[in-house]
């Protein structure tokens, strides 16, 4: 009795979050435009209900992040500070269950960089984005926008990691050519420099390209 009890109690609570989930989201591919897909703010009722289905707090947590990276953009620090802490502890508490989710590391690169660009949490966040995602295309702009706006290219790791999304751009995904331009003239002095090298050694006509 105590097992169909328990039974129960998890099917109720894993149908009402599923009835009362937000729109499945995805990281937006243009890192100059990260924006959430979802204008509704996630309800406190999903935080509870969210744990007994994983992805849908996953996705719960995402939505949440991109709002806050949204809101970061438009907003004083003084006045989203509270929405961005929010935030940063949902992805947090999120990964600690489930960490094998890179675009939720993204969002935790990208909310920390609001906070904080030097802080070693970026560069952390940005390495478990590849190692959860190695070949995930649709990660793949927002990898090297990160990678070469915070001087992460100057860890060894991260820069043979970047350098292999670089490769299976020019290689394979072409049609995300525009993305590494796109890195380019958002990167630091050091982002340029590396994304100028990695092209050049693949296509040096489209490495003239970078510079136009």
């Amino acid at each position: 009795m105590a097992l169909a009890l328990a039974i129960g109690c998890y099917a109720i609570a894993s149908a009402m979050a599923e009835m009362t989930a937000l729109k499945r989201s995805a990281f937006p591919a243009d890192p100059s435009k990260i924006s959430s897909p979802s204008a509704e703010e996630v309800p406190s009722l999903l935080a509870t209900l969210s744990p007994f289905r994983s992805e849908l707090e996953s996705n719960h947590a995402l939505i949440a992040a991109l709002q806050a990276i949204e809101s970061g953009r438009k907003k004083p620090a003084s006045v989203q500070s509270a929405e961005h802490a929010a935030a940063l502890g949902r992805v947090r508490q999120t990964l600690s269950i489930s960490p094998y989710n890179p675009e939720l590391w993204l969002a935790l690169a990208l909310l920390q960089a609001q906070r904080d660009p030097h802080d070693p949490v970026v560069i952390e966040a940005l390495k478990m984005a590849y190692f959860t995602g190695p070949n995930d295309a649709r990660l793949m702009p927002v990898r090297l926008d990160i990678a070469g706006r915070f001087d992460a290219l100057s860890i060894p790791d991260i820069k043979d990691l970047a350098r292999n999304d670089v490769q299976l751009i020019m290689t394979r995904r072409p049609e995300l050519k525009p993305a590494i331009v796109s890195a380019y003239r958002r990167a630091s002095d050091l982002g340029k420099a590396f994304l100028q090298d990695a092209v050049q050694s693949i296509d040096p006509a489209f490495a003239q390209t970078l510079r136009g």
